[in-house]
């Protein structure tokens, strides 16, 4: 049992004072997923300019996530992570209400977070079974959602009444216990969604690409979604051994912590996938590989030119970013280089060859014509086509 201080005790000033630990924590996840956010919305938009569906619910997501670590920001200001009955009435009044929008805003927030993962998922594979199984588990996190809003939401008659504490005389609200069941459901169901959307890729990848040391490097990426797997089952944990209800303010700090972390991994993971070209350039001018792309020979090198008629090199412009663009100016993707990083990925089918060979394989086909003129000159054409086996 916690220790009882006597009336009038300034709760911040206990020893067992959590507070600050909160408020320091999601101080510092909002700046680590702007970082991270940012990065991929630059990757998407400037390098690859390939934006799609799922940066949209990213963005979302993280829109959802900063205003869920300031909801706990500011419930530390209003006794969060100190003890219930340390708290002065009119204080702990602003505290239920912030708490109830923020629960409310909780179920959206992690909805955004898994379905921006989801949206990604398409990009690896275009099998019919794991693209209904993707919109499955997208339409299951929706329908989810939606049921445990409005349950949240009408537990009280009248819905104003949601915002009141707990207990409070002439409130006609579900039972604690009832809520606690809803809670519990929404947390099982959102670890089961989160290992689903962790071993849907490991899967597609491991069935369709070949054993290289390439494969297991992808499958490492995704592989941190491991970690949000935990952060749900310690705050699973947490809500079903300390009895929220009994002192919610200060139980607050320590499941808060584990919902935010949850949550911030989990777009984390969704944002690594797509850091890939711009960690490879990083990586390349710190010295830290040989090559910029991950396969085969950089282009302008290595034999891979032909001399035009005009003089100079026939070559594959870069831009200043030091990543490819193709002739007009547009991004290079998937097809001459890798760093449309989650296209290419998978191959396919699994031919013949791929399986002999064990490895990626990168094969140029140059045609040169050479054409009589009417008027006796020679006119000399070339054509290339790149084929890439991956």
């Amino acid at each position: 049992m916690s220790t009882l201080y006597p009336a009038g005790t300034d709760f911040r000033s206990t020893p067992d004072y959590k507070g600050g630990i909160h408020k320091a924590v999601n101080a510092a996840l909002i700046p680590i997923t702007s970082l991270i956010f940012g990065t991929r919305i630059y990757v998407r938009v400037f390098m690859m300019k390939n934006a799609g569906l799922d940066d949209g619910l990213a963005l979302a997501a993280y829109l959802f996530l900063v205003g869920l670590s300031i909801f706990d920001i500011i419930e530390v200001g209003y006794g969060s992570g100190a003890h219930i009955y340390l708290i002065p009435q009119q204080t702990l009044l602003k505290f239920f209400v912030i708490l109830v929008t923020q629960n409310l805003w909780y179920f959206w927030c992690t909805c955004f977070v898994r379905l921006a993962v989801a949206a990604f998922l398409p990009r690896l594979s275009k099998d019919k079974l794991y693209l209904y199984l993707i919109y499955g588990i997208a339409s299951f996190t929706v329908v989810q959602t939606i049921v445990c809003f409005l349950y949240k939401l009408l537990e009280c008659k009248p819905v104003s009444d949601l915002w009141l504490p707990p207990h409070t005389p002439g409130t006609k609200c579900v039972s604690a216990a009832a809520n606690e069941v809803m809670m519990t459901t929404n947390a099982v169901f959102g670890i089961f969604t989160d290992c689903f959307l962790l071993g849907l890729p490991i899967w597609i990848i491991s069935r369709n690409m070949i054993m290289s040391r390439k494969m297991m490097q992808v499958i490492l990426i995704f592989c941190v979604g491991i970690f949000v797997v935990v952060a749900g089952v310690v705050r699973l944990f947490y809500m079903k051994t300390l009895s929220f209800a009994s002192d919610p303010t200060f139980n607050m700090s320590t499941i808060g912590v584990w919902t935010d972390l949850e949550a911030h991994i989990g777009l984390w993971c969704g944002c690594f996938p797509a850091l890939q070209p711009i960690l490879r350039i990083v990586s390349f001018k710190l010295g830290l590989r040989t090559k910029l792309l991950s396969y085969g020979d950089t282009p302008g090198k290595k034999g891979g030119l032909v001399s035009g008629h005009r003089g100079g090199t026939l070559g594959v412009p870069r831009s200043n970013h030091g990543y490819l663009r193709s002739g007009n100016g547009i991004d290079v993707k998937g097809t001459e280089t890798d760093t449309d990083s989650q296209k290419g990925i998978i191959s396919k089918g699994k031919s013949f060859e791929l399986q002999d060979m064990g490895q990626i394989h990168k094969q140029t086909e140059v045609q040169v014509k050479v054409e009589e003129r009417t008027d006796g000159e020679k006119s000399l054409s070339r054509q290339e086509n790149w084929i890439d086996l991956q």
